[in-house]
């Protein structure tokens, strides 16, 4: 009408904004990949990755039980204390006659030491073991070590060797049988814990045949 203003069109402009679900403009052309949360999938996040190899988790490590060689410490503390009230006889009170067997008694006490700690660090580095959730590692050798590995669910029997002394100082061994041809029988010696470590590899042992089991008949 006369007077009146006239009408413009208003025009869209093109966006080229990019948002988290669609994009408008020219990049429009490439392939648009949403992310879709874990649990609109069916999945739970813990279950999509594990801190390990397909959520594959450490339960339990451990080695040869130093309380092993408590007997011996014990051992080498009296000949230590013995060599001592010696020493004093011999160099405190001058009776220099036994310095002969003195020198001699603590060399042999220094051997035996020195064997002693041999031996636990042989015991210590050649026994290591962990347990996963599905897996059972037992590592062997001081110089030059052997890693052998055992799947859970090969696992038919597991039961535990303990002396009195053992059960006592709560150390003992858990003797694991299988039905892998290479690894029959594997033992976890002079662990500490015996029987928890037990409990532990018969609970996760059962998980995982449940588990094959229902892959195997789901429902």
């Amino acid at each position: 009408m006369p007077g009146d203003e006239p009408m413009t069109e208003s025009i869209p402009q093109p966006a080229t904004a990019m948002t988290s679900n669609v994009i408008i403009g020219p990049a429009a052309t490439q392939p648009i990949v949403a992310e879709v949360p874990a649990e609109a999938a069916g999945e739970h996040p813990s279950e999509a990755a594990g801190p390990g190899l397909d959520g594959e988790e450490t339960v339990w490590e451990g080695h040869y039980s130093s309380k092993n060689f408590l007997g011996r410490i014990l051992l080498g503390a009296l000949l230590t204390l013995a060599w001592l009230v010696l020493a004093v006889y011999t160099w405190g009170l001058g009776h220099s006659g036994a310095t002969f067997w003195t020198i001699l008694l603590g060399i042999g006490l220094l051997a035996f030491w020195a064997s002693l700690a041999y031996r636990y660090l042989r015991a210590y580095r050649g026994h290591h073991y962990r347990l996963t959730t599905r897996r059972l590692f037992v590592t062997t050798g001081f110089f030059q070590r052997r890693v052998d590995q055992l799947e859970l669910i090969r696992i038919k029997d597991v039961y535990l060797q303990q002396s009195m002394i053992g059960d006592w100082l709560r150390i003992g061994n858990v003797v694991l049988i299988s039905s892998e041809p290479t690894l029959p029988k594997a033992y976890l010696l002079g662990i500490d814990e015996p029987r928890r470590v037990m409990d532990l590899v018969w609970h996760h042992m059962r998980v995982e045949q449940s588990q094959k089991t229902d892959r195997v008949n789901p429902v």
